[in-house]
C-alpha cells in the first residue's frame, strides 16, 4: 500500500493509474448507478468511473464519533483499515475485492472524514442453497487461523462455484475453538434452517452460553433506555 499526503488529506492506493480517482470523486465526475445503503451509520453506492464499476463506501458513524476520532490518531481511519483488510484477504489466498483508494481527511492528527473505493465484484447474493460452499469457505478461513468477523450469510458473495468475502473483518483467531463455534452459530442464525456443524463440543456450548448472556445484556440495556 502506497501513501501520499496533500495538505491535510492522506491517500492510500496501490495503482498509480487510479490515483486520479480522488479528483474524480471529489469533483463528482463519476456516474452514480445505485445507492446501496444510506443511513446514519454509512453511505455505500455503486458508481462508474471510466466505464468500470466500483463501490464507494463512507463510514459516517465512525467518522463522527468522538472516541473513534481519538482512536484515529493512533490507528488511522476505518477506511484505511478496511483497505488493508481487503488486501489481506487476497494475500492469504481468499477471494475478495481489489481495493483502489482510501482517503483520510484530517484536522491535526484527527481524522474527521474518510471514504474507500474498491472494485465491484460481479456475482450474486448468497442464499441457503449455497450453504455447502459457504461452510467450506468458512472452514478454509478458520484453517488459515482467522475468523471471518461477521459470518452472516449475506456477507458471502457467489460467483460461479467460488465464494467471495464482503464486509469481512478477517480477524486473527485468538479464541481457538470458541471463536470458530461462535462464527458457525452466527452463520446459522442468518439461515432459514439449521446447518450441520459440531454442536456437541465444549466450544459450541461455551459460545452458546456467551451468546445467550450477551443477548440478555442487550435486552436489559434496551429496557433501561425505554424507562429513561
Amino acid at each position: 500500500m502506497k501513501k501520499i499526503k496533500r495538505e491535510n488529506i492522506y491517500l492510500y492506493f496501490n495503482d498509480d493509474e487510479k490515483l486520479d480517482f480522488f479528483e474524480i470523486v471529489e469533483n463528482e465526475n463519476y456516474k452514480l448507478l445505485k445507492v446501496l445503503k444510506d443511513d446514519q451509520r454509512s453511505y455505500v453506492a455503486l458508481i462508474e468511473i471510466k466505464g468500470e464499476k466500483y463501490i464507494y463506501k463512507q463510514p459516517r458513524e465512525k467518522n463522527r464519533r468522538k472516541w473513534q476520532k481519538f482512536l484515529s490518531i493512533f490507528r488511522g481511519s476505518e477506511s484505511k483499515r478496511e483497505f488493508k483488510n481487503i488486501e489481506k484477504i487476497c494475500e492469504v489466498g481468499l477471494n475478495g475485492a481489489t481495493p483502489v483508494l482510501a482517503v483520510e481527511k484530517k484536522r491535526g492528527l484527527v481524522v474527521y472524514d474518510s471514504y474507500l473505493i474498491y472494485e465491484y465484484i460481479v456475482g450474486k447474493e448468497s442464499s441457503f442453497k449455497d450453504i455447502d460452499i459457504i461452510i467450506k469457505e468458512l472452514k478454509k478461513i478458520h484453517s488459515l487461523g482467522y475468523l471471518h468477523g461477521d459470518s452472516h450469510m449475506n456477507n458471502f458473495l457467489i460467483r460461479g462455484d467460488k465464494v467471495y468475502l464482503i464486509d469481512t473483518k478477517l480477524l486473527w483467531n485468538k479464541y481457538g475453538g470458541f471463536g470458530r463455534a461462535f462464527e458457525f452459530m452466527y452463520l446459522e442464525e442468518s439461515c432459514p434452517q439449521e446447518i450441520e456443524y459440531d454442536k456437541d463440543s465444549i466450544y459450541y456450548k461455551g459460545a452458546k452460553g456467551l451468546r445467550n448472556y450477551l443477548t440478555f445484556l442487550a435486552k436489559i440495556k434496551s429496557i433501561r433506555r425505554k424507562k429513561k
